[in-house]
């Protein structure tokens, strides 16, 4: 009973490892974090520079740097399909240059 039970689960890990390697790049683990944590922390991270970038008391640098962030962090997730390299971006990235680009949002002068 012990032998066919061993020889169940092996089978089975077997499978699933094979299963894997069919699914889409985006639907697999790129990366030896937690996942789930990372698109947690992501969540809010996202929301904090959209609040940032929503809000107009905020100076117009400060509104531009969290455009940028959050471009970065969409272009990171896309190309990795990973939750923590994008959060990685949002709270580390810092952008070469805020001079307007195709697509910025045009503020309004106070």
């Amino acid at each position: 009973m012990m032998r066919t039970f061993a020889v169940f689960i092996l089978l089975m890990s077997v499978f699933a490892h094979a299963n894997t390697e069919d699914k889409p790049k985006t639907e697999q683990l790129v990366t030896g974090k937690n996942e789930a944590i990372c698109k947690s922390t992501f969540g809010q991270e996202m929301m904090s520079q959209q609040m940032t970038f929503s809000n107009q008391a905020n100076a117009q640098d400060v509104r531009r740097i969290a455009e940028r962030k959050i471009a970065a962090a969409r272009k990171t997730f896309a190309n990795t399909g990973s939750y923590c390299d994008a959060a990685q971006v949002l709270m580390n990235f810092e952008p070469e240059s805020l001079s307007g680009q195709d697509g910025d949002a045009q503020f309004k002068e106070q």
